[in-house]
């Protein structure tokens, strides 16, 4: 869809482009597609948090606001109305031990995500980040005098020597204080940090390591005493560790040796960490990197047990999201995903002349005879309409929102009624249903193809079929790519509760919550989505996390793994409501113990667990809905777009080198913009594709003397 959007963006590149687009199914979207159900509630693949660094989502959802005529009755008519900041964004500690909700607010700006105005600057995200980190730790003491009381204090010659420099004393951020709270420490630390300019860190080499110093000082000072053996205490130490050797790393292999983001991915980000002075205790416990972990759902194959993050990816994704974030850290949708996004780029697209073919599923890409290009598209088709394709309409206006069905319109397919009492899921990877055969050929119907189909669509699992066999078999850079990219499989729960928020016993602000007690330890309340439906129902709750199965490596013969998924996951959901959802709602608890299963609404009234009926319990284990993990050692696997070793093909989604290699909107959308680039030839950056990703350079003795100098202290944790 980004594809689209970039390649008829003008006049002059529509009359050049006529684009057309085949979709599996009755909708668009990928994993951002939602629906509406018989019952009018909006159903999704899992919980969508924006994050304030998408320049490029938020920049196509502007755009399409702006562009777009919406019908009579639309009620969100702007991209401020269908995204708003969610600014109460607390971590738990993953149940591990007693339960623990630390409330975390991060500060606002005035800025906008998606305006082309974000500080794409190293150093600056780096100093931004401390400036945050001290905020925290600032509001955190201010709350608990016990705290306070134990918070250590530094002599300001302690300081003097880190930051002994030659500096010009008129330019001094802040002066010297003394004794100083760790607070005063850092907003010192940081007040010379932002003295410092991102085009000249090389020539401020003493004063950098100065400040990297003194942080790892800091940390180790306040892990060391009685602060530290408190539980915030404990949660604010460990941070303050993490975000030094973070400091530490950065400065030594990123500003100074200008190591690549791939070289740095063969580690996982917890060991790249304590090479640089993290404590192994701190890594292993700290809630803060569990919630990174928890947000980008880095445990391949689902496995907790097998946690890994790229820790140049990771480092990055860190930067982006909290130090160059605009607006507010998260923002959330007040609709389904298919509502604000999809659905409205749909229209403009077709007012721009792009073609849509629903119910086409990719099945085999057929290759010249000589292996260089791509010629022919293979496509089943899944059913026949009994209405011109040209007049089929996949949305409609409901209730003041433009959405998608939650199932295909069964009255304008033939033998619809049949299919639907069978429970065709078209969607489904283990779904056979087909009507006949459609064959694309290059120069009579296409003159290039974007693959934009999901990596599970492609990757070979347990079954000999699959729609790029061919090209695996010629190309060993492309089937090395789809074999080492992990699959990432997960839950998503759909939560109507006839209670609302505070009714549940959760007393702090509306929020949107990752390590909660497990195996659904992500959770937000989205009752803005709740409207005019449902109308007992005076709360809704998304709440998923990761699974922990193979099933999607099962062959598409085997028909019956939707419905064990759904068991499993049903399962799960019912474990975590009976032992785990007390953290989180109190009031939900029965005096006799056990989770009241009448708190949920169900318009059958049923009793109990089976309650949870009433509910949308999702198993993402279709192979196209599992996300991929950015696991240690993979990114050096993933293609650009225009890599895929074939002519006029290619490769757009979140699972190729987009320069942001992490499961998200915003490298989707990175990717649809490479990819339209590549194809039309036109020189348009894409903003934070090339962030941290440092260039090369010619060395002289004395850079390749520092370089080596810079990996040793790198090695020994200085």
């Amino acid at each position: 869809m980004s594809a689209a959007f970039e390649l008829t963006r003008t006049p002059d590149l529509r009359a050049k482009h006529r684009v057309t687009v085949y979709q599996m199914g009755w909708r668009l979207g990928g994993k951002c597609a939602s629906g509406r159900d018989e019952r009018g509630r909006n159903v999704e693949h899992g919980l969508h948090i924006w994050f304030g660094y998408y320049e490029n989502a938020f920049r196509l959802l502007r755009e399409v606001y702006k562009e777009w005529k919406p019908p009579h009755g639309q009620k969100i008519i702007c991209a401020e109305q269908a995204v708003q900041p969610q600014r109460f964004t607390p971590i738990g500690n993953g149940g591990d031990g007693e339960p623990k909700v630390y409330e975390l607010s991060f500060p606002t700006n005035d800025e906008l995500p998606g305006t082309g105005s974000a500080d794409l600057s190293v150093w600056s995200s780096l100093v931004r980040i401390l400036e945050l980190f001290a905020s925290c730790f600032e509001m955190q003491i201010q709350s608990d005098q016990h705290l306070a009381h134990l918070e250590p204090q530094f002599s300001v010659e302690v300081l003097q020597r880190f930051l002994a420099v030659d500096w010009n004393t008129e330019a001094d951020p802040v002066r010297f204080q003394t004794p100083m709270r760790v607070s005063q420490y850092l907003r010192t630390v940081i007040g010379w940090g932002k003295c410092i300019e991102e085009d000249r860190v090389w020539s401020h080499f003493d004063q950098i390591q100065g400040i990297a110093g003194a942080l790892r000082h800091s940390a180790r000072a306040v892990l060391d005493i009685e602060f530290s053996r408190t539980g915030t205490g404990e949660v604010l130490a460990q941070t303050l560790d993490i975000v030094s050797a973070l400091a530490n790393g950065l400065i030594v292999d990123l500003l100074f040796a200008e190591r690549q983001i791939d070289d740095l991915d063969r580690l996982d980000f917890r060991q790249w960490l304590v090479i640089h002075g993290a404590r192994e205790d701190s890594v292993s416990r700290s809630p803060a990197l569990f919630a990174l972990y928890d947000t980008m759902f880095q445990y391949p194959d689902g496995q907790r047990g097998r946690a890994s993050y790229g820790a140049g990816t990771a480092l990055q994704v860190v930067l982006r999201m909290l130090g160059t974030y605009q607006g507010a850290l998260a923002w959330e949708l007040y609709a389904g995903m298919g509502d604000v996004l999809i659905a409205p780029l749909f229209r403009v697209l077709q007012h721009r002349g792009v073609r849509f073919h629903f119910f086409h599923k990719l099945t085999n890409i057929d290759l010249s005879a000589d292996h260089r290009s791509i010629e022919r598209l293979h496509f089943d088709q899944q059913v026949k309409l009994s209405i011109d394709p040209a007049d089929y309409e996949p949305v409609e206006l409901r209730d003041g929102l433009l959405t998608w069905g939650a199932a295909p319109d069964w009255d304008v397919i033939e033998h619809g009624r049949e299919l639907k009492a069978a429970g065709t899921d078209l969607e489904s990877h283990w779904c056979r249903q087909r009507v006949g055969s459609v064959c694309r050929e290059l120069g009579q119907d296409f003159d290039d193809v974007v693959l934009a189909i999901p990596l599970g669509a492609f990757k070979k699992l347990n079954s000999a079929e699959g729609p790029c066999n061919q090209l695996f078999e010629i190309n060993q850079r492309f089937r090395t790519m789809a074999e080492k990219l992990p699959l990432v499989p997960s839950i998503s729960v759909q939560v109507w509760s006839k209670r609302t928020l505070s009714q549940l016993g959760w007393t702090a602000p509306k929020p949107a919550m990752v390590c909660t007690p497990q195996p659904l330890g992500v959770w937000a309340d989205m009752s803005q989505l709740l409207g005019r439906f449902e109308s007992e129902a005076k709360s809704l709750h998304y709440i998923c996390d990761v699974m922990d199965t193979q099933l999607y490596r099962n062959p598409a013969t085997q028909a019956d793994v939707p419905e064990h998924a759904t068991r499993l996951g049903k399962s799960l959901a019912v474990y975590w409501f009976q032992e785990k959802a007390a953290t989180l709602w109190p009031a939900a608890v029965l005096a006799r113990g056990g989770f009241d299963w009448d708190v949920l609404y169900s318009p059958g009234n049923e009793k109990g667990q089976e309650r949870l009926a009433g509910q949308v319990v999702r198993a993402n284990v279709n192979p196209s809905d599992c996300c991929i993990a950015t696991a240690a050692g993979t990114t050096a696997f993933r293609l650009g777009t225009d890599e895929s070793g074939f002519e006029h093909l290619f490769l757009c989604g979140s699972w190729i080198r987009s320069g942001l290699n992490t499961e998200c909107i915003e490298a989707a959308v990175m990717s649809g913009m490479q990819a339209a680039r590549a194809i039309s030839g036109e020189e348009r950056p894409v903003p934070g594709e090339t962030f941290l990703h440092m260039q090369h350079q010619t060395y002289g003795p004395c850079e390749i003397a520092r370089s080596t100098v810079l990996a040793i202290l790198a090695q020994i944790g200085l």
